[in-house]
């Protein structure tokens, strides 16, 4: 049986794993049967919580997944998850008997690194795969393009590594302006090449995250690295004219704990920010910056009541914020709010919010915090709950 909401705190974010295999799905179609799916579910799967991401991602076609690092891919595997598991980011050497242990394939991109894990595997006689990353363009970790070729070479003597995979990260690949991805996908294939000129093979061959897989169809090798789409969101508000049609994955709610009426010149919240212009009725919602719900959306933003807009006013709190619902006949306590996601005719979409701060969506979805208690639906009904209190309870019809 589901357990009581009444023992949940009133703010939570619903997250449907239907609309996640619907994303996978329409992916899948893009790029065809040959090609491969790894998804991204670091960051604890864009704040959509990572366990179940990644069995409901498995279940739709993908093959592989991706993490930043090692304890991301080990709290997967507690959680009995089986599949391959690439780890993005630095793996230290260090870590070699966790990594071991787990199943994983670290990143390597020195040769340092490289040499310190062989050491290792031959000591403990066994065969670590790894993928070796270079960098096209984007400045951050990986093999400088003149140097690759020889760095790849020399790891592919090592003795108790396995190359199981290469691959680059695309900088610009949602732009409008292709050229810089031209440039960056140019220089992969001359390694690429050189490579396999040499006798190196590559089981595996990634370039395109989300916004490559729909814009640079010659980035997708044979698997693609599928991230923020994979959750119903675009790279890049122009991108939402192209097809697939993505399904938002996340709806972030909350419900009124709290309607006064407030006299006109009356200050709300921290700072005295906000005063009232007239007579009004401000509702108190019980999330906060702490919860993921910026301090930069004080006075800016809006959240959905009674499927109508109204606007957050005065400085959000650390556990709670207030809006003005003069206008919104008939509110009363518990009433459902909406901060992300639709209500209605309505809907606030994380972009809406995002550029009202000058950010990103992916950083708002990652920055709902582990205290909002998340809800999942699959099959068109509520299958479980989790949060950090109760960890994990399965419902039951």
């Amino acid at each position: 049986m589901m357990k009581s909401t009444l023992s949940v705190r009133p703010a939570w974010a619903e997250i449907n794993l239907d609309h996640i295999a619907h994303n996978i799905g329409l992916f899948r179609k893009q790029i065809g049967p040959v090609t491969g799916v790894m998804a991204v579910v670091k960051a604890d799967g864009y704040g959509h919580g990572a366990r179940k991401v990644a069995e409901t991602a498995l279940q739709a076609g993908a093959s592989s997944l991706a993490v930043a690092f090692v304890d991301e891919a080990v709290d997967l595997r507690q959680a009995g998850i089986k599949a391959p598991i690439n780890i993005l980011g630095y793996t230290d050497p260090s870590l070699f008997a966790k990594v071991i242990q787990y199943n994983l394939s670290p990143t390597i991109f020195g040769l340092d690194t490289a040499e310190q894990f062989s050491v290792q595997a031959r000591q403990h006689n066994v065969v670590l795969p790894v993928h070796i990353k270079v960098d096209t363009g984007m400045g951050r970790v990986g093999l400088l393009p003149e140097e690759a070729l020889e760095v790849i070479t020399r790891i592919a003597l090592l003795d108790g590594l396995k190359i199981e995979g290469l691959f680059t990260h695309l900088a610009a690949a949602e732009e409008s302006d292709k050229s810089y991805t031209a440039e960056q996908l140019l220089l992969f294939n001359r390694i690429l090449d050189g490579c396999l000129e040499r006798g190196i093979p590559f089981p595996l061959i990634h370039a395109a995250n989300s916004a490559a897989a729909l814009n640079h169809p010659t980035s997708r090798f044979n698997i693609i690295r599928l991230g923020l789409s994979m959750y119903g969101y675009y790279p890049a508000p122009e991108m939402q004219e192209i097809e697939p049609k993505l399904k938002p994955a996340l709806s972030f709610k909350s419900r009124v704990i709290l309607v006064k009426k407030v006299p006109a010149g009356r200050a709300i919240s921290y700072g005295c920010t906000y005063h009232t212009s007239r007579e009004s009725l401000i509702a108190t919602i019980p999330v906060g910056y702490a919860d993921g719900y910026s301090r930069l959306l004080s006075n800016k933003g809006q959240v959905l009541i009674r499927g109508c807009r109204v606007p957050v006013v005065g400085t959000i709190c650390m556990d709670q914020m207030m809006v003005d619902v003069t206008d919104v006949p008939g509110v009363c306590l518990g009433d459902e709010v909406v901060l992300y996601g639709r209500q209605g005719g309505e809907e606030i979409k994380v972009e809406e919010a995002a550029e009202l701060i000058g950010t990103i969506n992916y950083e708002l979805l990652c920055a709902v915090s582990k205290r909002v208690p998340r809800y999942y639906f699959k099959d068109n009904k509520l299958s479980s709950i989790s949060d950090i209190f109760d960890q994990e309870s399965v419902c039951s019809d």
